[in-house]
């Protein structure tokens, strides 16, 4: 019998105890279906079943790891005060053009709905004026009328104006050239018991794992890295940088788009982030928060000291270290690791003995997609020597 007895396990238990106690019973009158024995044994075992049922239910929703649905958001809200992250609509940008220069300057005021060829509807969040003397186009941010990765919008799709724009001229047109970021479904039970999970971890907030969390919690946002910016010692330096994903990120990430196109884009959900982290960044600490797929680089770094120099070579290794560290995490969105520019960090350090020889791994450049950003934590930065 299993840790828990099903409907067949207790008709078998009530009819073995009957045809003990009452001899005059048979195995055949009692599996006879139909006959009252069995009637009267299989409606208590369903009684039982569905007693027992409830009882799992229960004990269940007790435990983080076995409540789900309904259950699991009662359970993380009374414990640790989370609630499940909501669906979260698409947001992008359009663009309006006319087919003539536009003799009469009108404004496309928010609420004004536009959609895509399979019915995905969107509003226009912000006003955009289209002034007069130019056909554009004129960039408008949009977002999703509803919520769900189902209401991304690939590239060129928003392509229909359902609302009337006043002093509009004919031949007014729109689309989207770039695709739309941030939409997601209501958070799995995965996703949410994983976050209860570290929660005490990180109660004490203002730490780097702290900071991920605040920016996981915020919908739309599927992956969180932090990474501090360090001062000329190695020391941090009261900066941080926080690399968030959406759910579409890694897609787009292999089509090889402009990056300040889509980083204008993806400034809302950025946005959205930073304004969450005030009860997890420390105070006085400031979070950079940028939308991109992370490839971590190691460094290896082959150093040379000069003799008789006032500064220890443990010193120089860390100023080392942390000038690379700096440098890797300055780049931007789809910008390269340069080798020439990486070298030339190490160049004006003092008691360093510098051949240009310094970075040994990479040994060139390293060049990423649009929507990748190359970064190094200290540690995998490591130092040996000639």
């Amino acid at each position: 019998m299993a840790d828990i007895p099903s409907r067949a396990d207790l008709f078998s238990l009530a009819s073995d105890q009957a045809l003990i106690v009452n001899g005059a019973l048979s195995p055949d009158v009692v599996n006879r279906p139909g006959s009252d024995a069995n009637i009267l044994f299989a409606g208590a075992s369903a009684i039982g079943d569905e007693v027992i049922g409830q009882v799992v239910d229960v004990e269940a929703a007790l435990y983080l790891g076995s409540a789900s649905g309904s259950n699991l958001d009662r359970l993380v809200y009374d414990r640790y005060g989370l609630i499940r992250k909501a669906a979260a609509p698409a947001l992008g940008q359009v663009q309006f053009t006319t087919a003539t220069t536009n003799p009469a300057p009108f404004n496309i005021v928010p609420g004004t709905l536009l959609q895509t060829a399979t019915g995905v509807q969107f509003i226009v969040t912000v006003n955009a004026l289209f002034p007069a003397g130019t056909s554009g186009p004129i960039t408008a941010t949009v977002q999703s009328t509803l919520a769900g990765f189902d209401q991304q919008a690939s590239i060129g799709s928003i392509t229909s104006i359902i609302s009337s724009i006043t002093g509009a001229p004919n031949g007014l047109t729109v689309t989207n050239a770039q695709a739309t970021m941030g939409a997601a479904d209501a958070e799995s039970d995965d996703s949410l018991r994983n976050r209860a999970q570290q929660f005490f971890v990180t109660a004490r907030r203002g730490t780097k794992s702290a900071i991920v969390q605040g920016a996981l919690a915020v919908p739309g946002v599927q992956t969180a890295s932090v990474y501090e910016v360090l001062d000329a010692n190695g020391y941090p330096a009261r900066v941080v940088e926080l690399v968030i994903t959406d759910s579409f990120t890694t897609v787009l990430a292999n089509l090889n788009q402009d990056p300040p196109n889509y980083q204008a884009q993806a400034n809302t959900l950025a946005m959205t982030v930073f304004n969450s982290l005030d009860d997890y960044r420390a105070a006085g600490i400031y979070v950079d928060v940028i939308v991109a797929s992370v490839v971590l680089l190691r460094v290896t770094l082959l150093l040379s000291y000069v003799a008789g120099s006032p500064i220890d070579p443990s010193t120089v290794a860390s100023q080392a270290q942390a000038a690379i560290v700096n440098y890797m995490n300055s780049l931007s969105p789809g910008q390269p690791f340069v080798y020439l520019d990486a070298e030339a960090t190490l160049k004006t350090i003092a008691g360093l003995a510098y051949t240009g020889n310094e970075i040994v791994v990479p040994s060139g450049n390293v060049v990423t997609t649009s929507l990748q950003v190359l970064r190094t934590p200290l540690e995998l930065v490591a130092v040996g020597n000639p």
